[in-house]
């Protein structure tokens, strides 16, 4: 399914239209930005389309498109809910590389966990990364991710295995740094 319209500083989080297809699939033509991905080349307009469509249709699913200025320039989501276990896997890709190091990737991460903990019933959130990939890492944690646990040499990226870095944020902790005053 589609996540509602979630507004913040930097970014605004709203549901994928199909006109974003076209800007999505052109995220994947750099290899800079798909090199800790799973998909690494360009998907085609219908693929693209029936991954929208497919995960609207998704009960287990919320996707975003983060918008920048007006444009789509990555999406976030929490995917493979198991609401009986109140957990999902959450993701980001920021296609856009201009905007790397703004902070984008950051507060994306962060409204979606708010969702996640404010309007759905979720207890964790899980998450990994790549190492090498460092601000997907300072990311997670700006977002109340924790490690707990690697894949030791697990991906092949840029003619190496890498290890992913497994991470979570429970909604206990999560409410806990909610409650700290900034700056403590």
């Amino acid at each position: 399914m589609y996540g509602p319209v979630i507004q913040g500083k930097l970014v605004r989080l709203r549901p994928p239209k199909p006109e974003d297809a076209p800007v999505m699939i052109t995220w994947f033509e750099d290899l800079e930005a798909t090199r800790f991905l799973e998909l690494r080349n360009p998907p085609s307009i219908d693929m693209e389309k029936e991954w929208l469509d497919s995960t609207a249709k998704d009960p287990n699913s919320v996707i975003w498109v983060v918008e920048v200025d007006g444009r789509a320039v990555g999406t976030t989501g929490i995917r493979e809910i198991d609401w009986k276990n109140g957990f999902g896997t959450t993701g980001t890709l920021i296609g856009d590389r201009s905007l790397w190091g703004k902070g984008i990737g950051r507060e994306a991460m962060q409204l979606r966990s708010t969702y996640a903990f404010k309007q759905l019933p979720l207890r964790k959130l899980k998450s990994s990364y790549f190492a090498g990939n460092e601000a997907s890492g300072r990311a997670q944690a700006a977002a109340g991710y924790h490690e707990v646990g690697r894949h030791r040499a697990d991906r092949f990226v840029d003619g190496q295995w890498v290890d992913e870095i497994i991470t979570e944020v429970l909604r206990e902790d999560w409410e806990k740094a909610q409650a700290k005053p900034r700056g403590v």
